[in-house]
This record gives C-alpha cells, structure tokens and sequence, in this order.
C-alpha cells in the first residue's frame, strides 16, 4: 500500500485576497490600460498634470484592491467578483474626459456626468472587447448572457456617483440648473439598489478609497490645480482672516477632504461599510498632507476650525 499523501493547508484568506487581486490583473490588465491611456492622451483634462494623472490611477488602482477585499469578505461568488474587478477598473473611465462642446461653459460637468457617461462608454467598450465578458462568463457564453452582465456593469457604475450628499450634491444642483437654461436633460445621481451586490460594494469601495489617504491626496491635488475650487478655498482662508486666523489654502482644501470622507460615509446603507470607512478617516487623522509647497495636518487645522467657529458665534452672541 502506498502511504497516503498530506493533505493541504487550506490557503489564508490574506493568500487568497493577494491572489485574486494578481488574477483581477491579469485577466484584466488591457482594460486597466485603456484607462490609463484615457487620462495621459492629449484630450484628457489632467494630460499636462503629472500629480492629478498619479492620482487618478492610484485611485483606479486602489478601488480595484478594495473592492477585491471587500467582495471576498462579503462571499461574492466568482462571476460576481470577476464582474466587480471590472466594475472597479471602468468606475472613473470618462472623468478626465473633456466635455462636449455644449457643456464646455458649464462649471464642474465632467464631475457631476462622468458616472452617467462612463455607464454609456462601458457598453461600448465591452462590445469592442469580448474577452472582458470570457473572463467573467467563460467561453460560449449567451448573448443574453452578455447582455445582462454588461447592464450590470454600467448600471453600477452609473450609481457610483451617489446620491452624494453635501458637496457633490451642490455640484449637481449648479450643473443641472445650467443644463435647464439650454433646455436639456438634467443629470441624475441614483443610489445602488437595495441588495445588488456589485454596486453597493463599488459605492462602498469608492468612498472607502475617499475616505483615506490616498483619497485625501487625490482631494487636494484636485483643489490646488481647479480655478474654481482654488477661489473657494482662498475666499474660506479670508473668512478666517478676519477673526485673526491664519489658515492657509492647504488646510482650506484639507477641511473639504475631510468632510467629503464623512459625506461618503453618510451615502451607505450597511452598517458594515460605514464602520469599514469610520475606520480610514480615524487612521488617515494622522498623516501629514502636501498641498502645493505647504505641509497640513488633522490636528493643527481642526484646532483652527474649532476657533473660528466659537469666534464666529460669540460674533453672532454680540
């Protein structure tokens, strides 16, 4: 008789994260490149940006590992992980985009649209690339088959975009009261449905992402290369000024990271994913940021906030 071989250890679950995000890699690879490519091309917005370019793909990037984490954590089964790597990897496709010509004088539109044409984009760039839809499907799959995965992926990247509460949902109200004045369609911004797995786990990846450092960084390179946002945080630091506080444009750009993390926070439904992005915005209190040539910090610009805010309302008191 021959002596029985050992069984094998069941792999970790850290092994089988590290793993499948090595696969989500390589089954996917081309479409992570079609997106890179998408931000560095001479038509993207952020083309001569080096900082927001390293941004916006470490975010792709980011949102990719988390949502891989996040999906074994909740058992997604195969299909549906494979489906979410994707989903992850497409989520911000077109937010670089420059808008069309119609849209060019209205403040913010590719950040308040780019969910609605990113889902629109998908569709096509699955029907340009079938092996995306092999890798989740395996081979001889149906054109139903097809058809309803691909409806899924740009149904989940649609409701990534929100509904954002506070911030994005002031975008939104500037963007669509533009869009009514040249009398066409109004963006919507529709919360995952309830239960669907795929888009709950993006949205709660994406604000995970948001809600951390990385997310911060992407914040801040944001608000110090905007003309628009750039205005807003230097008329804030005036504000304070005149209560004798010297708050620089730095920590003004880092208040608004902050409160976009809890805002993102606010969006989700399950308890779990809420605690999951409390987590991040605790752990990232304690980094130090660069905005520009400034370094800022949680601590020394809360304690800034902190004292205008009783100025302000002993203002108000008298």
């Amino acid at each position: 008789m021959e002596p029985r071989q050992k069984e094998s250890a069941p792999m970790k679950k850290e092994q089988f994260v590290e793993n499948e995000k090595k696969e989500a890699r390589e089954n996917f690879g081309a479409l992570l490149d079609l997106v890179f490519k998408r931000y560095e091309t001479p038509d993207s917005t952020i083309a001569n940006s080096p900082e927001q370019i390293k941004t916006f793909k470490a975010h792709v990037e980011e949102v990719l590992n988390l949502c891989v984490e996040r999906g074994i954590e909740k058992s997604l089964a195969t299909k549906e992980l494979k489906t979410l790597e994707v989903v992850a990897i497409l989520h911000d496709l077109t937010k670089a985009d420059r808008p069309d010509s119609d849209m060019k004088d209205i403040p913010n539109y590719m950040l308040a649209a780019h969910g609605e044409l990113g889902a629109q984009e998908t569709i096509r760039i699955l029907g340009e690339h079938p092996k995306v839809l092999e890798k989740i499907l395996n081979t001889g799959y149906s054109p139903q088959e097809a058809d309803k995965t691909t409806k899924l992926i740009s149904s989940a990247i649609r409701a990534h975009m929100g509904p954002h509460p506070g911030f994005m949902t002031f975008v939104l109200g500037g963007v669509n009261a533009k869009l009514k004045e040249k009398s066409l369609p109004e963006l919507q911004h529709p919360r995952p449905l309830e239960g669907e797995a795929i888009s709950e786990t993006l949205l709660a990846a994406d604000m995970r992402s948001l809600a951390g450092r990385k997310g911060r960084e992407k914040v801040l390179a944001i608000r110090s290369a905007v003309p628009n946002f750039k205005r807003e945080d230097e008329e804030l630091c005036a504000e304070y000024k005149k209560h004798g506080i010297n708050l620089v444009s730095g920590e003004a750009a880092l208040l608004s990271a902050f409160a976009s993390a809890e805002q993102a926070r606010d969006m989700l439904r399950n308890e779990d994913d809420r605690l999951w992005i409390d987590t991040a915005i605790e752990a990232s209190k304690e980094e130090n940021y660069f905005y520009e040539d400034q370094s800022v910090n949680y601590a020394a610009t809360t304690a800034k906030k902190e004292k205008f805010e009783k100025a302000s309302k002993d203002g108000r008191d008298n």
